[in-house]
């Protein structure tokens, strides 16, 4: 397990912040919410780590930070008035596996059976967690987001209030 300076863990928290403010440009996600998909990546990203780091299980941190990006991709989408998936599929990005993919990919092409059954095992378990993590969090009914009440919306109503 390597080992992770505090630098360490927000220098790559903020290239999580890029990644998925850039993969949201290119999804075409609205421009004023392009920083709050970027902001749940990095959220993503720093809960996998600060508990990756120390107990060094990749599987538990994947299902802890997604998890997490689910939770925040709710309330911003009762924050913001946007769906969930806006905020969630880019918060999401960097927990995927990708890794573990490609070092199936290279053992079996090599033809180390054992390490590629590995390797393969351990892509399923993360992409398993991703899907688990994600479940536990939207069955949850969208009232439990809702502990912090819309600012706008009040303005709005107290705007059409007036000009009654």
């Amino acid at each position: 397990m390597p080992e992770y300076t505090m630098y360490d863990v927000l220098f790559q928290s903020a290239f999580s912040f890029v990644a998925c403010f850039g993969y949201s440009i290119v999804c075409n996600a609205p421009r004023r919410e392009l920083i709050y998909c970027g902001i749940n990546g990095f959220l993503g990203w720093l809960i996998y780590l600060l508990v990756f780091v120390p107990h060094g299980q990749s599987v538990n941190a994947t299902l802890i930070a997604t998890m997490a990006v689910t939770a925040i991709a709710r309330f911003l989408s009762y924050q913001r008035e946007a769906p969930s998936i806006l905020y969630h599929i880019p918060g999401i990005l960097p927990l995927v596996p990708g890794a573990a993919v490609y070092n199936t990919m290279q053992a079996a092409i090599s033809g180390n059976i054992l390490s590629t059954y590995s390797n393969a095992l351990t892509g399923f378990k993360l992409a398993g967690a991703i899907g688990i993590g994600s479940l536990l969090i939207l069955v949850l009914p969208y009232r439990a987001f809702e502990f912090i009440p819309r600012f706008h919306k009040k303005a709005k109503q107290k705007e059409s209030s007036s000009e009654e």
